[in-house]
């Protein structure tokens, strides 16, 4: 077995270099769900740039970047009709640091209840509930180096059957000053295992379904993803920024995934995108748009837009909106 080992900043990783996905093996997977229409269009490479509210659901320590209040809301079209929506708020306190709150909701129609005796439904529905309700709180230990931690309330509920527990998300960046070459990590959706509540029949076995006695659910883990990455601008001056990025992503239910994205700014006020996720499940090319307009003083919005191939799961559409005041 391969091993690669990384120290960063004080924090040592060991990751693992291994032929055989773990898939299936966490929950709460709607939390793996990228957020925001700027990091899809550089292929989820965001480690070490998010700057506004956004940045609770990639790395909080860009929350000090923010300089006064940021909002940021993003939309998800999800396959199956599924809808993730997301919102975060954050204000930057003098000599305190910065602190956000957040939250995220995946969304379905209603579904219909089939059954071995009824596959084609009983006529009765059920719903489900997935949202997760974070507080965030990011200060500079250096000129150069921050730190952000978030602590957050997860749900999720399927019909009857469902859980709540706690999870936290850590993350450093490192700005060396050198063509804003930036080194950033982080730790999400660490937490305990969960069980979900209630009783079922298991019906590929016998032992369960013949003699109508139920069964326990099993504990798993949170979907935790350790992110490594690395940024800097190729070009940067009055005109015209490109900037690179690359992350380096160890789930604890996947393969190793390795993104790159790339940015180009005109005037600071408009964008392109493109980006590529190696060793995604599906599809991983990437590109987006966006448009940063200044509004009055330090006001001033900005609108993303982005689109993922997602192979046979067809195409991503996501839009984000951030407001800065």
């Amino acid at each position: 077995m391969k091993k690669l080992y990384i120290c960063f900043l004080f924090i040592p990783a060991l990751v693992f270099g291994q032929g055989f996905a773990p898939v299936g093996t966490s929950v709460a997977q709607f939390l793996e769900v990228g957020m925001g229409a700027r990091p899809a269009g550089m292929g989820a490479a965001y480690t070490t740039l998010p700057q506004d509210a956004g940045a609770v659901f990639w790395n909080p320590a860009g929350l000090v970047d923010i300089k006064n209040r940021s909002f940021s809301t993003s939309y998800n079209q999800w396959p199956a009709e599924i809808s993730f929506v997301g919102a975060s708020f954050a204000m930057n306190i003098d000599r305190i640091g910065t602190i956000a709150i957040s939250t995220q909701q995946l969304m379905t129609d209603d579904m219909e209840i089939t059954t071995i005796d009824q596959p084609n439904g009983t006529g009765q529905m059920f719903t489900i509930s997935n949202y997760v309700v974070g507080l965030s709180y990011a200060r500079f230990l250096t000129d150069r180096f921050s730190i952000g931690l978030t602590g957050k309330m997860v749900h999720e509920k399927y019909w009857e059957h469902g859980y709540t527990t706690w999870g936290l998300d850590l993350g450093t960046i490192y700005r060396t000053g050198f063509h804003g070459l930036r080194l950033g990590m982080s730790i999400l959706h660490f937490g305990p295992e969960v069980t979900f509540d209630g009783e079922f029949i298991d019906y590929s076995d016998s032992r369960s379904f013949d003699a109508d006695k139920p069964k326990s659910f099993e504990s798993y883990s949170m979907p935790i993803n350790f992110r490594f990455g690395i940024s800097f601008d190729v070009v940067n001056n009055e005109q015209n920024r490109i900037i690179t990025a690359m992350d380096m992503i160890h789930p604890n239910n996947n393969l190793e995934q390795y993104n790159v994205g790339l940015e180009y700014g005109f005037k600071n006020m408009f964008f392109l995108r493109g980006g590529f996720q190696l060793q995604a499940d599906e599809g991983g090319l990437c590109f987006g748009t966006g448009v940063q307009l200044p509004l009055m003083g330090e006001t001033g919005f900005v609108l993303d837009y982005a689109y993922s191939d997602m192979g046979v799961l067809e195409q991503i559409h996501r839009f984000s909106f951030a407001f800065s005041f």
